[in-house]
């Protein structure tokens, strides 16, 4: 895996396990092709939850998928994961764009259990 670029992956469906994969990638290396919607950010400020939990849940091989991932009618990616992060259970709602050869995700909202 290079650094310098996202790793893709070519599937008809994305499972979990890919979904998984690209989406610690991302975390792990590509932080700037993690994008956060006004919606997330609100309700990050409004239950305590910081960047940090969020990046933790997306990083962590242990998270739990909740629903998904199935595909969008726009050609994105959708899923929930959930998990243990600083003490505390959340959940997210994630798109992942283009899968196949240059992903990104979008962060949709959070829960916290």
């Amino acid at each position: 895996m290079k650094k310098n670029n996202p790793q893709g992956t070519v599937v008809f469906t994305l499972s979990e396990y890919t979904a998984r994969k690209i989406i610690n990638d991302l975390a792990e290396n590509h932080t700037d092709r993690i994008r956060w919607s006004k919606h997330i950010k609100e309700r990050m400020l409004e239950r305590g939850v910081t960047t940090g939990q969020v990046l933790a849940l997306l990083k962590s091989k242990r998270s739990v998928f909740r629903e998904g991932p199935y595909l969008e009618i726009n050609g994105d990616w959708k899923f929930n994961i959930k998990g243990m992060a600083a003490g505390s259970i959340i959940e997210l709602s994630v798109a992942i764009k283009n899968h196949n050869d240059n992903p990104t995700s979008i962060l949709i909202t959070v829960w916290v259990h």
